[in-house]
This record gives structure tokens, C-alpha cells and sequence, in this order.
């Protein structure tokens, strides 16, 4: 008599999030409780204030918060794809949308400041979504992009005037 084998997929670990994923968003999460405890203390370190902000970025992405990201991008806001605030914000809530499921790692390459109020930040975004209703593999998109950011200081909070991205590919 000869035996089947048996195999079944746990599709259950799908659902929550894996051990690398928690290790992953946990410095993310302190970086975005770090950046609202120090946003009425007046810090007297802008980078870390960027910094800070870009971590609470990451954060929001992965939990589609689009109100996170209408409230950091400043009016006057202009990017070299010709978007201004309001198509960027359309844009943020499309993907966020259409996604059910986001992941983002990023690294802050560098930043510049330029004076008290203004400064340039460069940084690399790993970003994966999982599209609404497809199928576990075939529904999954991932990129590599790289970012500059021209953010200014209004009134203690930092808020991005204009940005420049394309796909990071070999960097």
C-alpha cells in the first residue's frame, strides 16, 4: 500500500504580520512617537526633527494614512512631475486604495540644512503593495525609489515644498 503525503499551506500566516515584519516597523513606530513627543518641545536639532518626521512617514504609508500625508505636504508644494499638493494628495489616496496591504524600509541618505528654516533630504524607499482582491502573489508590486526633498520649518512643524523621485535602480 502506498502512502500520500499530505501538504498544506498555512495561509493563515498571511494574515498577520511576520516576526521580521514587527522587528522591522517597531523602530519606525518609536521614530514616529519620538517625532510627536518632540513636536511641541522645540528641539534644537532640525535633522533630528527630519529625521523624525521621515520615520513618521514610513509609518503612515504602511497604515494608509493619507490625512498624514495632506498634512505634510505644504501648499505651495510643487514636484518636478508637475504635481502640485492636491494631485499628490489624489495620488497618495489612489495607491492607498488600490493597495490593501503596504510595506515600506527606507534610509535617509543624507540632509542639508539650509539655515534655520529650510533643507534638502535625500533618501531611498524599498515600497510593497499588495493590490486589493488579487490573488497572494500575483497581486504584489514592489520598487525602489529614491527621493529629494526640499522641506521648510513653518511654525515649528516641517512640511515638504517639493520633491523629485525616480526609480533607484542600481544605487
Amino acid at each position: 500500500m502506498r502512502l500520500r503525503r499530505v501538504v498544506r499551506y498555512r495561509v493563515v500566516l498571511l494574515r498577520r504580520p511576520a516576526p521580521y515584519n514587527r522587528r522591522m516597523k517597531a523602530p519606525s513606530l518609536a521614530a514616529a512617537l519620538a517625532a510627536v513627543l518632540t513636536a511641541g518641545c522645540g528641539s534644537s536639532d532640525p535633522e533630528a526633527e527630519i529625521r523624525a518626521v521621515l520615520a513618521a512617514a514610513e509609518g503612515a504609508a504602511e497604515s494608509r494614512d493619507a490625512g498624514f500625508f495632506a498634512d505634510l505636504v505644504a501648499e505651495s508644494y510643487r514636484d518636478s512631475h508637475g504635481n502640485d499638493r492636491d494631485q499628490l494628495v489624489r495620488t497618495v489616496r489612489g495607491l492607498f486604495l488600490a493597495n490593501q496591504r503596504i510595506e515600506v524600509v527606507s534610509r535617509v541618505d543624507e540632509i542639508v540644512l539650509e539655515g534655520a528654516d529650510a533643507a534638502r533630504a535625500v533618501l531611498h524607499a524599498g515600497m510593497l503593495g499588495q493590490r486589493s482582491g488579487a490573488e497572494l502573489l500575483a497581486g504584489v508590486d514592489a520598487d525602489l525609489y529614491r527621493f529629494e526633498l526640499e522641506l521648510v520649518n513653518d511654525g515649528g512643524e516641517w512640511q515638504i515644498i517639493g520633491a523629485k523621485w525616480n526609480r533607484a535602480l542600481g544605487e
